[in-house]
């Protein structure tokens, strides 16, 4: 077998520490011929030719419209994340632009070493060259969410990613969520491929979903089932007492409205899911003492963009405006006490002016009803 840099590997077992080592010389060679090609490989011409720009679209597409529901509310300007297989910081600059502290690793030194270049000077991220299966360097319980995209799919051996997912659990708070992608290709040629250190091993929905089970995870979402982009979101700990808190993305179009936080149907603007002027959907009330009505919504920077009110309509009653002055993240709760528990409430929200009306316009978003704190 050989791999995209052209070293065969003798042998068929990629366990133990011959194996990573296997691992780690082979990534570090694809650094001095190409890290950038290696690390985020165009699959067709449609795709990103600018790394730096790739990056930020993955960000985007990812992780911003998630925070929410990753960081159950918090500001991402008060958490730690760490990622797993950062590469030469393809992502992690984003990671530093939004998090209070971003713990980027690699178990390549030669990619490490281009990363610190590429960041030089940003003191609130931290390089570590790692083992190859495992977050040695990283405290226990000290992160609010652990990422990790394009990496695994690369890993040979299924040992080792259940060792990154344990290593996952046990640096993440409780109730911190993990975001991964595994490869997941049903395609024959997957199949028949004997895993490398670049076409690595292949998972299926009951084996992920196993996996994140016995090492601590409940399952949140899984998108991308049989394809190469199997990408999973947990959240350390059992699964919650309400399951139905989960949150909706806001239906903009029929298809959206069905759609449980992750779940890409057909891409719209590079899978941006849509917010329609007149938006609706429904919320099922959990049974807390408590409660709030949160929305994250995301509005994309265009040319074009002007303020726009948000107009809130919760369970037939009113819930009050927000003005949207700029483009970017916002977030708002809202009390939501008059609605009765384990009920399902309509929820409103009317944009002025209407976006329809603009074709520049872009906006995604999701929303929960939680306890308040």
């Amino acid at each position: 077998m050989t791999t995209p840099a052209g070293k065969s590997l003798p042998g068929d077992t990629w366990d133990g520490p011959d194996g990573l080592r296997r691992m780690r010389e082979d990534w570090d060679r694809r650094a001095q011929e190409n890290a950038e090609h290696f690390v985020y490989t165009r699959d067709s011409q449609s795709d990103l030719e600018n790394f730096e720009l790739s990056g930020q679209a993955n960000y985007d597409q990812l992780v911003r419209p998630y925070l929410p529901i990753l960081l159950r509310g918090r500001a991402p300007g008060s958490c730690r994340v760490a990622e797993i297989g950062c590469g030469i910081g393809r992502m992690t600059r984003c990671f530093a632009d939004n998090f209070a502290e971003t713990h980027a690793l690699d178990i390549s030194p030669l990619m490490i070493e281009q990363a610190r270049q590429r960041l030089a000077g940003r003191a609130n991220v931290h390089f570590h060259v790692t083992a190859g299966d495992s977050l040695a360097p990283l405290p226990d319980a000290a992160f609010d969410l652990a990422f990790s995209y394009i990496v695994f799919q690369h890993v040979p051996s299924k040992g080792v990613i259940e060792s990154y997912v344990r290593e996952a659990a046990r640096v993440l708070a409780p109730g911190g969520a993990f975001k991964f992608q595994l490869n997941g290709s049903r395609f024959s040629s997957s199949a028949a491929h004997k895993p490398d250190s670049w076409v690595g091993a292949v998972f299926s929905l009951e084996e992920a979903s196993s996996l994140l089970s016995r090492n601590g995870f409940s399952l949140l979402a899984a998108e991308g089932i049989g394809t190469q982009y199997f990408i999973l979101t947990a959240l350390k700990g059992p699964p919650a007492s309400e399951p139905d808190e989960r949150s909706y993305i806001l239906a903009g179009e029929d298809w959206a409205a069905r759609q449980l936080i992750e779940g890409f149907a057909d891409p719209v603007n590079q899978s941006w899911r849509p917010i329609a002027s007149h938006s609706r959907a429904r919320l099922r009330v959990p049974a807390l003492e408590h409660k709030i009505f949160f929305a994250g919504i995301y509005f994309w920077p265009e040319a074009s963009w002007q303020p726009r009110r948000l107009r809130f309509t919760i369970g037939g009653e009113p819930s009050g405006d927000l003005v949207i002055t700029q483009p970017g993240d916002h977030y708002t709760e809202r009390p939501v006490s008059h609605l009765k528990p384990r009920t399902l409430a309509a929820v409103e929200i009317d944009i002025d002016p209407p976006c329809e009306k603009d074709p520049a316009f872009r906006a995604m978003g999701t929303f929960a009803a939680r306890k308040a704190e």
